[in-house]
């Protein structure tokens, strides 16, 4: 029996030392395993932690190209500010130049259509035109010239009064006067005005048709001083 104890300790001994090395060898692998995972686990924390700072870089980048935007917006609003100021400014420099020529045309008159001869004295011709026909002293004219290109026809004379009052006596009387001649008189209208008056046209044209006498100024149409629409 004592032998038999023996035995069955032993082989409980074996037994034990089996149990023992299979759970150390079962315990290695889940150790080998729980290592694997460890391992794949840091792996994918670097891999997080180099997205996290890929993204953190974006996001410096986007709040950098968010002031670089807001930086622009803010030069491109500036600049169209001066642009208006620009703008303003060469606008009404435009109209001071334009009025002050307005001014020095206002002692001007135009005679468009008076035969131009080789060699001519052009003022001359026009003072005799200024005795004859509107009976001024031919020395009322300060200066005349012809302007413009030679072409088939002759180029249009710009004569400068010395008063106002004579040219507009010119103005006054040209109608009836040159009736009968191949010439007539006008404005010598800068060129803004003349773009005005081309406008104006239509509405002149229909309101002498009604037998009333329009005046032009400055872009308006005038009967009895009074403004007209234009057409």
């Amino acid at each position: 029996m004592a032998a038999i104890g023996d035995d069955q300790t032993e082989m409980s001994d074996a037994q034990f030392k089996a149990f023992v090395v299979k759970s150390l060898s079962s315990l290695n692998q889940k150790f080998d395993n729980y290592e694997s995972r460890l391992t794949i686990i840091e792996s994918d924390l670097v891999t997080v932690k180099e997205t996290q700072q890929e993204f953190e870089r974006s996001l410096q980048f986007q709040e950098s190209y968010a002031t670089d935007i807001q930086s622009i917006q803010q030069e491109n609003n500036d600049l169209k500010s001066t642009i208006k100021g620009l703008h303003d400014e060469l606008s009404t420099q435009s109209k001071r130049v334009e009025s002050l020529e307005q001014y020095s045309r206002s002692y001007n008159l135009r005679f468009v259509g008076v035969p131009e001869e080789k060699d001519e004295n052009t003022l001359e011709k026009i003072r005799d035109i200024i005795e004859q026909k509107f009976d001024l002293p031919g020395n009322s004219i300060e200066n005349g010239h012809r302007v413009g290109k030679r072409g088939d026809g002759p180029r249009h004379v710009v004569c400068k009064f010395l008063r106002r009052p004579d040219r507009r006596c010119v103005l006054l009387k040209k109608r009836e006067v040159l009736k009968n001649e191949n010439y007539y008189v006008t404005d010598d209208l800068t060129q803004l005005d003349l773009q005005l008056k081309r406008k104006a046209g239509p509405t002149m044209k229909r309101l002498f048709e009604e037998g009333k006498s329009p005046k032009y100024r400055a872009g308006k149409v005038f009967v009895n001083n009074v403004e007209q629409k234009l057409d």
